[in-house]
């Protein structure tokens, strides 16, 4: 069966990587710069990760062929949820932390997002 031979990606643990690498940057702001820089990394870090984590999360809850519509409806459904929180995660954090380092918020948001891009592949090249 062509179900069978598709496998969910590993969503929790390119969630644990992506989260190591973010928690390594935020460490690298510490020691180089400072705690607002440290802090700022480490949201800018799980403003993507988390929402994230809940695409993957929600787009691959189904699997199969007799699935199709469920699961393009979960995709769907979990990448406007996931932009809507990210959004939100931005909103928030510009309404509410102060004093914030922007460089870092935003380095770390862009690491995460091309670490999502990377992983998988990665992922996929060290398993086979």
């Amino acid at each position: 069966m062509l179900g069978d031979q598709i496998k969910r990606p590993p969503i929790v643990r390119i969630f644990l990587v992506q989260t190591a690498l973010v928690i390594a940057i935020c460490l690298g702001f510490w020691l180089f710069e400072d705690k607002v820089a440290a802090y700022s990394s480490l949201v800018g870090g799980m403003i993507f990760t988390v929402p994230q984590l809940y695409f993957g999360l929600k787009a691959f809850m189904y699997m199969g062929a007799r699935s199709g519509h469920l699961i393009v409806q979960n995709f769907y459904k979990g990448e406007s949820s996931k932009m809507l929180l990210i959004a939100l995660g931005f909103a928030t954090t510009f309404k509410f932390l102060d004093p914030l380092n922007v460089f870092a918020l935003f380095f770390t948001f862009v690491c995460a997002l091309v670490s999502n891009v990377a992983l998988p592949a990665v992922m996929k090249r060290g398993n086979g």
